[in-house]
C-alpha cells in the first residue's frame, strides 16, 4: 500500500464542499484520504455478497468487537465520514433518524479513518445532540477494519453502501439518495438500481467518431496533471455525472499556483470563488458569502444562471459547469483575476464590490469580565456542533459564527435568515470558551453565548457585498 497522505496533504489536493468553514456550502462530498492507495484485494461489485467482516474499535455498542453476521436478518446501510468532513458531519441527524426509524430492519455502521481517540473525543464533544450512531474507527496507521476500504474503496465522502438482507451489495451512492423511499426499497428488498452512481462507458470505438476524435477528451485534459506542450489554456465544458461537485487549486506540480479545476459547479458558485478572499495557504481559496452577493442583472436567462444554487437539485445539469484554467505566469492572484475575466468572456458577468445596508446580527459584547483564559497551550476544536477555545484569539469565535450561518448559507440575501454576521465587540484578547450548541440555531446560540457577556443583537448595518452586473 502506498503511503496514505496525511490531514495536511489531502486538504491541499482539494478545495472542496465544505472542508474548512469558508469552502463550498455544497451537499457534495469531500476527499478521502485514501484516494492514492494500491488496491491490493477485489473490490466488491453490486451483486456481490459481503463476507463476514470482523469489525474493531466499535464504539456506541455493546461490545468492541462485532461481525457483520451480528446483524442476520437487518439490512446494512454502511456510512463512510471523516471528523474533518462537513457535509458528512451534516448528514448525521438525518442518519440518526433513519436508525432510530428503521431499528428492527436496519443496521447504520458509521466507518471513519480517524483515530479511535479522535472519534472519541469527537462525540463526546457533541454528545447534547444525541448521537449514538454505531461508528467503528481505522486510524491512519494501523489496518484496523482495513477490509471494509479495500471492499468499498472510494474517493469522496460520504459515500454510503447500501447491503440487502442477504448481505448482498445493492447500491453505492453520494448522501442525495438517503431518503424514506430508498430506505423502504432496501429494507424490502427491491431493487435499488436507480440510485446507483453511474459511470460513462464510452467504447474504444464509435461508429459516430471520425477517427482523430477522442472520447471524453474534456475530462482527459481536465485529469491530466501534465501535459506535453501545455503553457497556458482555459476550458468550459458541461457536466460530469461520474464526479461530485467540488474545486481545486493545483498546489504541487509543474501547475502549482497556475491551475485551478472546477467540477460541476453552478454558475453563480463559481463566481463566489473567483471573487472570494485568499487564504494564507495556497490551496485555500474561500468563497464569497452568498448572503452577501447582490445582483443588477438586465439578461432574465443570465439571472437564472447565477440563481442555480445547492439547497436543492437544479432543474437541469445544464446550468452545472466543468471549467480548468492554466495560467502561463504562476501565482494565485493572477489565476483569480483571469478566471474573473473567462467568467466574463463566457457568460458577459462582472463583479465589483460596494457598500450597501442590510439586516444582519450584530455581535455585541456586554460584559467583558466573563471573557478570560486561564492560560496554557493554545487549543481550538469545533465544528457545526460545538467550539471549544482555550488560550485562543476571540477572532476565532467571531470567525466560526459567522462560518455556520452566513457562510453556509446558499441563497442569496433575505434579511436575517441569511445569518450575516457582524462583529461589534472591538474585543482582541484570548480566551476561553465552550460552547454547546448548533451554530445556525441562533437562540441556543444566543443562551451559551450569553455565558459569556456575549449577545447577538439584530439591526442594520452598512457593509461590503459584490455586486453582480452584466
Amino acid at each position: 500500500m502506498n503511503r496514505m497522505p496525511d490531514k495536511r496533504e489531502m486538504l491541499k489536493y482539494l478545495l472542496l464542499v465544505i472542508v474548512n468553514v469558508w469552502c463550498l456550502p455544497l451537499s457534495a462530498q469531500e476527499k478521502e484520504p485514501f484516494y492514492g492507495y494500491t488496491t491490493i484485494r477485489t473490490p466488491l461489485s453490486i451483486g456481490a455478497i459481503v463476507p463476514d467482516y470482523k469489525l474493531q474499535q466499535v464504539l456506541n455498542y455493546k461490545k468492541t468487537e462485532i461481525s457483520l453476521s451480528a446483524f442476520s436478518g437487518k439490512a446494512l446501510l454502511i456510512d463512510f465520514w471523516a471528523a474533518f468532513c462537513q457535509p458528512c458531519l451534516a448528514q448525521f441527524p438525518k442518519i440518526q433518524r433513519i436508525q432510530e426509524k428503521y431499528k428492527e430492519e436496519l443496521q447504520v455502521i458509521t466507518v471513519t479513518s480517524d483515530s479511535l481517540q479522535k472519534v472519541i473525543d469527537l462525540f463526546e464533544n457533541i454528545r447534547y445532540q444525541g448521537f449514538n450512531l454505531l461508528t467503528v474507527a481505522r486510524g491512519a496507521e494501523c489496518k484496523t477494519n482495513d477490509s471494509l476500504f479495500f471492499a468499498f474503496p472510494h474517493k469522496y465522502i460520504p459515500h454510503y453502501v447500501w447491503i440487502d438482507k442477504n448481505r448482498i451489495v445493492r447500491a453505492v451512492t453520494g448522501q442525495d439518495a438517503l431518503n424514506d423511499d430508498n430506505i423502504a426499497l432496501l429494507t424490502s428488498g427491491r431493487s435499488l438500481a436507480a440510485i446507483n452512481k453511474e459511470v460513462n462507458i464510452v467504447p474504444a470505438e464509435h461508429p459516430a467518431m471520425y477517427i482523430y476524435q477522442e472520447a471524453d477528451i474534456a475530462e482527459k485534459m481536465m485529469l491530466n496533471d501534465s501535459i506535453k506542450g501545455l503553457i497556458g489554456y482555459s476550458m468550459l465544458s458541461g457536466y460530469n455525472r461520474k464526479y461530485p461537485s467540488s474545486s481545486a487549486i493545483d498546489y504541487t506540480g509543474i501547475y502549482a499556483e497556475r491551475r485551478i479545476r472546477t467540477w460541476n459547479l453552478p454558475l453563480g458558485t463559481m463566481v463566489r470563488l473567483a471573487y472570494g478572499k485568499m487564504g494564507k495557504e495556497i490551496w485555500e481559496q474561500e468563497l464569497t458569502p452568498a448572503p452577501r452577493v447582490f445582483f443588477n442583472i438586465r439578461d432574465t436567462v443570465l439571472l437564472h444562471k447565477l440563481m442555480v444554487d445547492f439547497k436543492q437539485a437544479p432543474d437541469t445539469t445544464d446550468d452545472m459547469y466543468c471549467y480548468d484554467l492554466i495560467t502561463a505566469g504562476k501565482g494565485r492572484r493572477q489565476l483569480m483575476e483571469r478566471m474573473k475575466e473567462d467568467l466574463y468572456r463566457y457568460f458577459g458577468v462582472r463583479g465589483k464590490f460596494v457598500q450597501r445596508k442590510v439586516w444582519c446580527y450584530i455581535l455585541s459584547l456586554v460584559d467583558s469580565s466573563q471573557l478570560r483564559t486561564k492560560g496554557g497551550g493554545p487549543y481550538v476544536s469545533g465544528n457545526m456542533y460545538y467550539l471549544k477555545l482555550q488560550n485562543a484569539d476571540f477572532s476565532l469565535l467571531a470567525e466560526h459564527i459567522r462560518a455556520y450561518n452566513e457562510g453556509s448559507k446558499t441563497t442569496r440575501y433575505k434579511g436575517l435568515e441569511s445569518g450575516i454576521i457582524v462583529d461589534e465587540t472591538n474585543f482582541s484578547a484570548r480566551v476561553d470558551v465552550n460552547i454547546n450548541a448548533r451554530m445556525n440555531d441562533i437562540s441556543s446560540l444566543r443562551m451559551e453565548l450569553s455565558k459569556y457577556g456575549l449577545a447577538l443583537l439584530e439591526g442594520e448595518r452598512s457593509i461590503e457585498v459584490l455586486l453582480l452586473e452584466d
